[in-house]
């Protein structure tokens, strides 16, 4: 049923109400500061696992180890994974981009902002979609990373000796990591080949049965996106893609919540007393615990937005990024979470319950609107009759909270309010203070009980490792604009990078000319720019270079009427 009134649009107002409201949780602090909103900080985004053919695995750093993940399970952070000979995989970001793997793919997340995914392909194949108009993907390689810009898709073929770029649509490039030229991939065209020390054109052929997948994979989207019910209204433009699973496992009712006619919603294909969080599993995700879903509703409704409990039954309440004049609304400002539950605890037994909305979720890491990110967990003390819905805890014995894929048939069903308020206590996250070995608990980190089958070898590990250390010492991310083909962004200034030098026989891109006596592309440059170099620089000669502070542009003498642009990337 599809609501009026949602003409005009508040932005960002109610995620600063959302922000500025007093939370209904109590806590108070035995140490300076424990738990701090993080308010200045930028909300992770995290993608979707969507599909899984085959077996995908996930490396967990904290084991030096390998878990087979699923469908519905996280992508994000630095996330690597690995598909086995018969696997593949499809991810969906929640900045427009689609990426799907083959067999024998090894992939690891670098950096997902909301203009920007950039993944690392060690090896494989993989098929990249930008399907918005701001968000570039840059996929890294042993042999140099290819650029796709807003609107285009291609194809990367990774082997242990050389790579293919296949571009399928819009502007695609690629540099060479020997010499850091940059070449442009025509889609329709000839591919681009190239190992570690040339590079040369290809027939940019698939592998056999490679394209017949995707192309089933976009039919099988496009028909589940054509058919726009009810739910697409309600959702952010960020999680639209998820409106289908709504709409076929629930509906949109209008619901009397503290005092105002909301529009919410509610599971209708499930029992009677069923309950968020019960159907699936939790675990260990960045230190923080992760819900996976075992419904086809699930990934949505139990990472973004707000449980609520009105008239018996649950409902689910999608994020706030802006809302009609005079619509009522209920919710936090739009932000992926782990699992936004409240956690209790009694001997052998550990218990969770939805958040409500403006009441504080705990965590290692900020993920969102009101994340309280903590140092220590033991800093912070919980009144467990603060929370709203504390009375409706799942609670379940230690040995099976990362044991089972669903905890109705372990829950422990005969504690009541009363015992609750009095035998449990309260904490933000689940540490040794919950469970007793939980430091050292392996199958923390599983997303299912099935083993793996087969482990990569050492080569892949490496290159994980090397990926990691590459994302936690970098300070700026690449975009790909320029005539190497990226950009660096600090602190919200843009900059450019060394000109590159010319190459023959594969067109260049970027709108450069090449100065064959010096051997250095230039760029043709704007009359502003070609005035400004001079008044600052005057014409120098050709090759001659002056520094300038970091992240500033530089001026070099060269061509009459051109100049290169220059600027580090640290």
């Amino acid at each position: 049923m599809r609501r009026d009134g949602r003409a005009k649009t508040v932005t960002f107002l109610v995620f600063l109400l959302l922000l500025a409201a007093v939370p209904l949780v109590s806590a108070q602090s035995q140490r300076p500061a424990p738990a701090s909103p993080n308010t200045d900080t930028e909300a992770t985004l995290v993608g979707r696992i969507a599909l899984v053919e085959g077996q995908l695995l996930r490396y967990v750093p904290e084991e030096k180890d390998w878990v087979a993940t699923v469908k519905d399970a996280p992508f994000g952070m630095d996330d690597a994974l690995y598909s086995d000979e018969n696997g593949k995989g499809e991810f969906i970001m929640p900045n427009g981009t689609t990426i799907r793997i083959g067999a024998n793919t090894q992939i690891q997340m670098m950096a997902l902002k909301e203009d920007v995914t950039e993944v690392d392909v060690a090896s494989g194949t993989a098929r990249f979609y930008s399907k918005n108009s701001k968000t570039l993907i840059k996929a890294t390689t042993p042999f140099g990373y290819a650029v796709g810009q807003p609107g285009s898709s291609f194809d990367l073929q990774v082997g242990d000796a050389s790579l293919e770029v296949i571009a399928l649509s819009g502007d695609v490039s690629f540099v060479h990591e020997g010499d850091n030229q940059k070449y442009d991939v025509m889609a329709g065209s000839s591919s681009v080949i190239a190992d570690s020390r040339n590079v040369s054109f290809g027939n940019a052929e698939n592998i056999p049965g490679w394209n017949d997948w995707n192309v089933q994979r976009d039919d099988l989207w496009a028909k589940r996106l054509q058919v726009r019910g009810d739910s697409v209204q309600y959702l952010p433009e960020e999680i639209q893609d998820e409106a289908p699973d709504l709409d076929e496992n629930g509906r949109w009712e209008r619901v009397n919540y503290e005092g105002e006619e909301r529009e919410l919603w509610r599971p209708t294909n499930v029992d009677d007393d069923w309950a968020p969080y019960t159907d699936g599993r939790w675990t260990d995700y960045n230190g923080d615990n992760c819900w996976v879903p075992d419904e086809p509703f699930g990934y949505v409704t139990h990472h973004y937005g707000d449980w609520v409990y009105a008239g018996n039954y649950w409902y689910w309440a999608p994020p706030v990024v802006s809302v009609g004049i005079g619509v009522p609304f209920v919710g936090i400002g739009f932000g992926w979470y782990p699992g936004r539950v409240g956690w209790i605890y009694s001997g052998v037994q550990i218990g969770w319950f939805p958040l409500a909305p403006f009441e504080p979720y705990y965590c290692f890491h900020h993920w969102g609107p009101r994340a309280m990110v903590i140092g220590n967990f033991g800093g912070v003390n919980i009144n467990i009759g603060s929370y709203r819905y504390y009375n409706r805890a799942v609670i379940v014995n230690h040995n099976n909270f990362y044991n089972v894929r669903n905890y109705n048939s372990v829950r422990v069903t005969n504690v009541n309010r009363t015992a609750i308020a009095t035998n449990f206590r309260g904490a933000p996250v689940v540490g040794n203070n919950v469970i007793s070995n939980h430091g050292s608990m392996k199958e923390k980190y599983n997303f299912t009980n099935a083993g793996v089958q087969r482990r990569p070898n050492d080569s892949v590990v490496s290159r994980i490792q090397q990926n990691k250390s590459v994302a936690a010492n970098s300070r700026t991310r690449q975009c790909g604009i320029d005539p190497k083909g990226c950009c660096a962004r600090r602190s919200g200034k843009e900059s450019t990078i060394r000109a590159d030098r010319c190459s023959k026989g594969l067109q260049q891109a970027g709108g450069l000319e090449c100065n064959e006596r010096r051997g250095h592309q230039v760029e043709v440059a704007s009359k502003r720019n070609r005035q400004r170099c001079r008044e600052r620089w005057g014409d120098g000669e050709p090759g001659s270079r002056r520094d300038l502070p970091s992240g500033k542009t530089e001026c070099r003498g060269s061509a009459e009427g051109s100049r290169t642009i220059e600027c580090s990337i640290g």
